[in-house]
């Protein structure tokens, strides 16, 4: 009797059966998996656990900035940051490149430039802060999301008052201090774009272009010395805002090479994450480079 019981269930579980016809039985790839009733719902949960990119609770629960200049490869390193599964770095889709936008407070930039930018109230720019969260959750929903913020997106008032580094410890918002330390390829990369139209970026080869050499002379050395400061004076206040802020230094230059890009970025993931990933597969991001220059 024992025998005939155990061919039967040889003969069930080495035929093509149906899931709805066999109690307790999961199918997974062609292959039949017998279960107790309490065994089988726990392995289901811990399968749409690994199946599921990111559970919904856990949607844009982390956030970080990525403070920076401009011509700093900012934009690539952005997009770099938006491959890693968890990460978003921009909202809305751009309408020039296949990417995010990722420059979400560029206004401020323009109200430096006019000198209005220690107009700006408080309640305004936390205003703005939150809508641009918002706009990055809204569009690219992940577990940890950000936007880069310039130097000169920041009004200086709020560096003074504390309002800023009070905003981003009760916020929980990290950030990740993007500087590119060779100065003069920041200037020959300005120098390149306004030869070219004030064209940036771009992923259109037809319209990489040629540009003269940049001119070596004092304002350029006084310029490249200026830059240094602001950006030694940068990493001085998110110095200060430590502990209560967390913050992540990335030289530009050290992003250059696959492998060390790859080590850096899967420590960076650590950062925002809180989850280590030593096998980033992909950390090339979208090629938005024009000449060796930029």
């Amino acid at each position: 009797g024992k025998k005939e019981e155990e061919n039967k269930a040889s003969d069930l579980l080495s035929s093509n059966v149906q899931e709805d016809q066999l109690p307790g039985t999961q199918v997974v790839d062609k292959e039949v998996t017998v279960y107790d009733d309490g065994k089988k719902e726990e392995e289901n949960k811990a399968s749409d656990l690994l199946s599921s990119n990111v559970q919904e609770d856990q949607l844009c629960t982390k956030r970080y900035l990525l403070l920076t200049s401009q011509k700093s490869g900012s934009t690539w390193f952005c997009t770099v940051l938006h491959q890693q599964k968890g990460i978003s770095c921009g909202g809305r889709p751009g309408i020039k490149l296949k990417t995010p936008v990722s420059e979400l407070l560029i206004q401020y930039s323009h109200m430096t430039t006019r000198g209005e930018i220690s107009n700006v109230t408080w309640p305004e720019y936390e205003t703005k802060l939150d809508k641009a969260f918002a706009e990055v959750c809204d569009y690219n929903p992940a577990t940890s999301i950000g936007f880069k913020l310039m130097y000169d997106q920041i009004p200086p008032q709020f560096i003074k008052n504390g309002n800023l580094e009070k905003y981003l410890k009760e916020n929980q918002v990290a950030i990740i201090h993007l500087v590119r330390e060779a100065k003069i390829l920041v200037l020959a990369s300005a120098h390149d774009a306004r030869e070219r139209g004030k064209v940036h970026h771009t992923t259109d080869p037809s319209m990489i272009k040629e540009t003269s050499s940049l001119e070596w002379n004092e304002k350029i050395i006084d310029r490249m010395l200026e830059m240094e400061k602001c950006s030694l004076d940068w990493q001085d206040e998110v110095h200060k805002m430590t502990p209560s802020v967390q913050n992540f230094y990335v030289a530009y230059e050290n992003t250059l090479v696959e492998e060390k890009r790859k080590q850096l970025v899967g420590q960076i993931a650590a950062f925002v994450l809180g989850i280590f990933d030593p096998d980033i597969e992909k950390a090339e991001g979208i090629l938005l480079k024009q000449s060796e220059s930029s």
